[in-house]
């Protein structure tokens, strides 16, 4: 008997009789850009129809099933909307054989004539975890990134992106993000859900009444009906209602409520009667919807001490500490590190779990670069999270996407019920294998020691630095020094509460314990990138993993030229203080010079926007301490370092009233000083 075959051409049409359906319309214009982008010949006419049909079967939630009624003709069939937008991206990808990752990783299609489909199976994976969800966090990138001329363009693949890998729930962007983008992402099939800091995905107080106190106290009917529209806007659609209170930039709200010193009951009665009034208003306007809770943050005190009363009904949402690890967050100078798995719970809720593959956190988090821990790592700690039947609900923090593909990728594995944890080894190997098509023992060898590399701050094994580490101490540095502060600003849990001299003895110990491993690192990377024949796969590493090494090696060398400069100031060793702030400068530098010459035109101003580790800033700060620097130690009109050092000593005795030639810039004087003076130290 011959077999069934359906062979797909570009004259197959996609097609659904629910062209109104917003959800149906994008997986049909999705399936016939890739049937386009997949196929170059031409059959005989032929359709792939998406059919809706509400009574099929729904045992498992959006499972869709694959039917082959005539050469002519094959029918994905699902119970739900987003049922059908999985069956179209099953056929995109085991059919014609587009990766999930092709935005972000722009792996190569193969093309051909035609594709003959001859078997039907295709089939929604066996998934543990009910809710599978990204929160676009920190987005500054992708906020001011466009690509085809267009924002929503980028975020409607940020959406099939994570469709494509199974998930079914997003948090998009934050604040003013998170609203604009609200739309886009239910237009693809996905559950809303919520930022901890922004209860019911409401406008936030302080936005709607910017010269208001944001007191609940004080004006408890405005917070209300923020609630109260919030709900009203987004119900009939589906949505995972974020319960909670937390106050405006995402702290505790007793902060921003100076007029009372409030007890752990007051906090936690405050709490408890405004999530029960959220919660009465969600069932209220929206009967049966599904609420959660972020044990976050004061949260887990307050929880731990039994001082929360929560609806039987809510997900209860755990967090890790930005870091990968399932214990309570670093709080400026507090490192509680309480164990979060072993929390009883003795109401038997659902729990679930924020989990962050990149993290904000202004002091050693990972928002440009992987993250430091390593995904076997990762893995092992979310193998955990299923043992303690947490794993109802992931919502995964991954930042602007594009830097995290490496963990994305295993995360979105790990909810399949199949799971297994592989070697550190077996991770990278599949994902090098998978996406690089040359030089894969190399490569494979650089990604395996960029998570040997990063610093080890602190006794516990999850504590390793990120690229905020070194960015956010540059800056931190020419503060204190040019300021004549006697600390580094907010490092207290680094270093103790001790001296600036101290400070930056242990902070020089920590980068010395890692620095010659970044700079061979980078060396390397740099080496492989250029052994790279392919332009797709050359281009792929220079994003993927040669840029990440860099801010790290650069930085750190920034970070290191700025404090040995200052050892010098110190000593009064003016001009070799600026040479070390010269240095600083073009260490930093270089990683400007990276991006500028991406040789990717698509991400080439991916970065563009990096307001937080801000390398640009650093760019700034460095090079008004070394221009500080010279004003010390140069004289008023910036000559004397040219005569002592510069000029033939016939020349440099004949004082003239006046020079006669303009002084040289910092950059020049700089040149010829490291050319001269770069032995004497």
């Amino acid at each position: 008997m011959s077999k069934d075959t359906f062979v797909i051409s570009r004259k197959t049409d996609v097609h659904t009789d629910n062209m109104a359906n917003p959800v149906l319309k994008n997986a049909v214009d999705i399936l016939q850009r890739d049937i386009q982008k997949a196929t170059t010949g031409e059959a005989d006419a032929n359709q792939i129809t998406l059919v809706l049909k509400k009574d099929a079967d729904q045992k498992v939630p959006d499972t869709f099933t694959m039917h082959y009624v005539s050469p002519r003709k094959v029918e994905i069939v699902a119970a739900t909307s987003r049922g059908l937008m999985y069956g179209a991206l099953a056929v995109s990808r085991e059919v014609l054989g587009i990766d999930d990752f092709w935005y972000f990783m722009d792996t190569p299609i193969k093309k051909q004539s035609t594709v003959s489909w001859t078997d039907f199976s295709q089939h929604l994976p066996d998934f543990q975890t009910k809710y599978r969800g990204w929160f676009v966090n920190d987005e500054l990138l992708v906020a001011a990134w466009q690509d085809h001329d267009s924002k929503d363009y980028v975020w409607d693949r940020i959406y099939e992106t994570l469709l494509r890998v199974g998930g079914n729930l997003v948090v998009p962007g934050t604040d003013k993000e998170s609203r604009y983008h609200r739309n886009g992402a239910r237009d693809m099939g996905l559950i809303i859900a919520h930022h901890h800091a922004e209860p019911l995905g409401s406008e936030m107080f302080a936005r709607v009444y910017p010269t208001l106190e944001a007191s609940y106290l004080k004006y408890p009917e405005l917070f209300k009906k923020l609630w109260r529209d919030g709900i009203l806007e987004q119900r009939g659609h589906e949505v995972v209602y974020g319960l909670g209170f937390r106050g405006q930039g995402d702290r505790p709200f007793w902060l921003d409520d100076a007029s009372h010193q409030w007890t752990d009951e007051e906090k936690a009665k405050v709490i408890n009667d405004t999530i029960k009034l959220q919660y009465d208003m969600v069932q209220e306007l929206d009967p049966g919807a599904q609420c959660s809770v972020s044990i976050y943050g004061e949260l887990t005190g307050l929880f731990n001490k039994g001082l929360l009363k929560l609806p039987q009904d809510v997900i209860e949402i755990w967090a890790d500490n930005g870091y990968g690890k399932m214990v309570s967050r670093r709080q400026w100078d507090d490192v509680p590190r309480s164990p979060v798995l072993t929390i009883p719970n003795k109401a038997h809720r659902a729990r679930g779990i924020y989990y962050h593959v990149t993290f904000h956190d202004l002091q050693a988090s990972s928002f440009l670069t992987l993250l430091p821990n390593s995904p076997h790592f990762v893995a092992e700690e979310l193998e955990k999270v299923r043992k303690a039947k947490m794993d109802t609900l992931e919502l995964i923090n991954v930042g602007n996407v594009k830097p995290h593909i490496l963990f994305i990728r295993e995360v979105a594995r790990s909810w399949r019920r199949d799971y297994q944890v592989h070697s550190e080894e077996a991770i990278i190997k599949d994902y090098v294998s998978h996406y690089y098509s040359e030089a894969q023992k190399e490569i494979t060898t650089i990604y395996e020691d960029y998570f040997k590399a990063p610093i080890q701050y602190g006794p516990h094994d999850d504590q390793k630095a990120g690229d905020e580490f070194a960015t956010y101490l540059i800056r931190k540095v020419v503060k204190a020094w040019m300021g004549h502060y006697p600390q580094l600003e907010e490092m207290k849990w680094l270093t103790g509460d001790v001296s600036l001299d101290d400070q930056l003895t242990k902070v020089t110990e920590l980068i010395d314990t890692k620095y010659a491993e970044w700079d061979r690192l980078y060396r390397r990377a740099v080496q492989v990138y250029a052994d790279i024949m392919g332009q797709q796969p050359q281009r792929l590493f220079y994003n993927d993993m040669l840029l990440g090494i860099a801010v790290h090696a650069c930085s750190l060398h920034a970070l290191r030229a700025s404090i040995q400069a200052y050892r010098h100031y110190q000593q009064a060793e003016i001009v070799h203080a600026f040479l070390g702030a010269d240095e600083a400068v073009r260490a930093n530098d270089e990683i400007i010079r990276l991006r500028r010459d991406n040789p990717s035109p698509k991400w080439v101003d991916f970065f563009h926007n990096d307001a937080y580790s801000n390398i640009e800033l650093n760019a700034i700060k460095l090079r008004r301490l070394r221009s500080y620097l010279r004003v010390l130690g140069d004289g008023s009109d910036e000559d004397v370092w040219e005569r002592k050092y510069l000029m033939e000593p016939a020349d440099a005795r004949v004082m003239l009233l006046s020079n006669t030639h303009l002084a040289l810039s910092d950059d020049q004087i700089a040149k010829k000083l490291r050319e001269q003076l770069i032995d004497e130290k």
